[in-house]
């Protein structure tokens, strides 16, 4: 929170500089200052900072007036950032809570890359052994799902119905990679932006029976999920926006410090002491 302090100083020096003026031009881009002040004061740091800017174009031949304009902007920049950083401190205190509380049901999962995480109920279970869907969830947050269906279907995409209510992921062509038919079944690994829609459904649907179609290019399988994968869809899916929005959160607020430091060494560079 801004104490009283840094608004007083800031008005103390903005009024230093309005007496300082003498043309009509300085007059009115001072005029034009003081408004500036005064909406910092107030916590509008986003008008004053456009004040700033118009001084600075309408006013180009006022170079004296440009310069108390140039210092006075990092002191607003200041208290904004340090504004949007205590938002940031309060986000992450509260999705930090959220996180920790779904991942109570979460399992971490090592492999030969980053490792990933999945359910309790579905760690140690290998879509190569089983056919159906897995989702997953990095570290940071990011959602994917692997399906698995019987050699032979040649799936591209995969869909889910529940009542009257179905959705379909996006098709991933046969690349021997994320789509690879040479093992016992073939398995696509689905990618956030084209599996999504698989999480959000299975969320809606929790504790339904859902039933997965494989759409392949020669014909299409059909089976009910298993409770333990459709509660994955699911239950990861829904840890993944909470820690997708955590880690967006740290990463602002760690863009915000360094923003703070900016706004704290322009301050001491433009520094102007009047009598």
């Amino acid at each position: 929170m801004l104490n009283a302090f840094c608004k007083s100083m800031l008005a103390g020096s903005l009024l230093i500089m309005i007496l300082s003026g003498c043309s009509d031009n300085s007059k009115a881009a001072r005029e034009l200052l003081s408004q500036a002040e005064s909406m910092a004061v107030s916590g509008d740091y986003p008008g004053a900072l456009a004040l700033l800017d118009s001084v600075d174009s309408r006013y180009a031949a006022e170079v004296e007036v440009r310069r108390d304009a140039m210092s006075l902007r990092p002191r607003i920049m200041e208290m904004l950032t340090l504004k949007e950083l205590s938002t940031a401190d309060s986000m992450i205190v509260e999705l930090t809570l959220e996180a920790d509380a779904v991942k109570d049901v979460m399992a971490f999962v090592e492999d030969s890359f980053e490792g990933y995480y999945t359910t309790k109920a579905l760690k140690g279970k290998v879509p190569a052994e089983k056919p159906g869907l897995y989702a997953r969830m990095s570290a940071d947050g990011i959602y994917t799902v692997v399906s698995s269906c019987p050699k032979g279907t040649e799936s591209t995409a995969v869909g889910l119905k529940s009542g009257d209510d179905e959705v379909m992921s996006a098709r991933v062509a046969h690349d021997g990679e994320r789509n690879d038919r040479s093992r016992g079944v073939e398995i696509i690994n689905f990618m956030p932006s084209e599996c999504d829609t698989l999480g959000v459904f299975a969320e809606r649907h929790t504790g339904d029976e859902i039933k997965a179609t494989f759409f392949g290019e020669k014909k299409n399988h059909t089976m009910t999920l298993p409770k333990d994968q459709a509660e994955a869809l699911g239950s990861v899916h829904k840890a993944s926006v909470i820690v997708g929005r955590l880690h967006k959160a740290q990463l602002e607020k760690t863009r915000l410090e360094r923003q703070l430091d900016v706004a704290r060494s322009q301050m001491a560079r433009t520094f102007r002491e009047k009598e």
